[in-house]
């Protein structure tokens, strides 16, 4: 039997965390040339807007650009995978990711930064993220900002926490993957797979916006 870590409920998940890593680097590093020129070009179209109101319209658009997704849109050039990941899972990622890092850019963080990647799985993970950090014996009441993570979080325990985030994510593709069946429902799936998808980059927007604008 291959060395796989074993979750709970007896299943290997150490290739999938693998998979889920690979995925969030390559789409971290494919959106990064690309977030500066999309919010420029934002601002140059609302110069009197606030960072708050532009990381809203930025959550705004691209949660009706994910609900409109189609199972394999903008994933052009992804490596193959040895796990197989729905692909409209993988479009869905593509979309938040992008937002997130756009919105980090917004309030003027470091896209080069060095924990940017780790980011991008705390936001992912949502409340999950809250979860990860407890087990490590970090209680986040307030949830999670950027400055708290800055602030009390040691770059060693942001390795571990890397370690245990894609464990929670992979509970989120399972639910996501719900959404494949649905569109292939004919009247029924096209409504609620937009909904699913609408809601979730509209969640992972609100937890970006939470965590880099550094709010209580």
């Amino acid at each position: 039997m291959s060395n796989q870590t074993i979750d709970e409920d007896g299943n290997e998940v150490e290739e999938k965390e693998n998979v889920i890593t690979k995925i969030v680097d390559w789409m971290v590093e494919k959106s990064l040339p690309e977030v500066d020129k999309y919010v420029g070009s934002l601002r140059s179209l609302n110069p009197e807007i606030s960072n708050d109101a532009l990381a809203r319209k930025i959550v705004s658009r691209k949660s009706m650009k994910n609900g409109l997704v189609g199972a394999a849109t903008g994933v052009g050039g992804l490596i193959t995978l040895p796990v197989t990941v729905p692909a409209d899972l993988v479009a869905s990622w593509k979309i938040q990711i992008f937002m997130a890092i756009a919105i980090a850019h917004v309030y003027g963080h470091d896209l080069k930064a060095a924990n940017i990647k780790t980011d991008i799985f705390l936001i992912l993970a949502g409340d999950s993220a809250k979860e990860g950090l407890k087990r490590l014996g970090v209680e986040m009441t307030k949830g999670i900002t950027k400055k708290a993570i800055d602030k009390y979080i040691t770059r060693e325990i942001m390795v571990k926490i890397w370690k245990i985030i894609p464990q929670k994510i992979i509970t989120k593709a399972g639910e996501k993957s719900l959404t494949s069946f649905m569109k292939m429902v004919p009247l029924v799936g096209a409504p609620i797979g937009f909904t699913f998808d609408w809601l979730s980059a509209r969640a992972t927007g609100k937890v970006a916006i939470h965590y880099y604008s550094g709010g209580d």
